[in-house]
Order: C-alpha cells, then structure tokens, then sequence
C-alpha cells in the first residue's frame, strides 16, 4: 500500500464519518480541559494555609454563625469556601 493510497483513504474515511470524528475531537478537548482544571485546583489548595498565615485572612461568617462563607485577606481580596473544601 502506498503512503498517498493510504492518505487517501484516511481522508475518505474522515468525510464520511465528519460528525463522529468532531464529536470525538470535542469531547477529547473537554476532558482534557476538565482535568486541567482539577489538577490547577488541588495545587493551589496545597499552598492555602501557608497564604492563609501570610495573608492574615480571618473567616467570615453568616448572621447566624453557622456557616463559613469566605475568607477576607489583607490584600484586600476575598477568597470563598470552595477553595478550603478537601
């Protein structure tokens, strides 16, 4: 079989078969981009109470007191409880 035979029939391949091979192409990219995403998450948790501590942060609260709802730091940003779930 010859290189351009066999590109040939790759390429018919590919026409025929466009939506499977698109829909594969997009559902490829969103895992990809999904674990990315994970893997981003869990390396910053890491390094939380070390910014913590830096940072100053103390926990706010509801009116309640229950429930943690986020933490405010000294530089002036507020960082919400997702990023404190384990």
């Amino acid at each position: 079989m010859n290189i351009s035979t066999g590109v040939v029939k790759l390429l018919t391949l590919l026409h025929r078969n466009l939506t499977n091979v698109l829909i594969g192409i997009f559902f490829s990219v969103a895992v990809i981009k999904l674990l990315s995403l994970y893997l981003s998450v869990n390396t910053d948790d890491g390094r939380w109470e070390q910014f913590k501590t830096e940072h100053q942060c103390r926990l706010l609260v509801n009116d309640r007191g229950s429930q943690r709802l986020s933490w405010q730091c000294d530089n002036g940003k507020i960082y919400y409880r997702w990023r404190q779930q384990r």
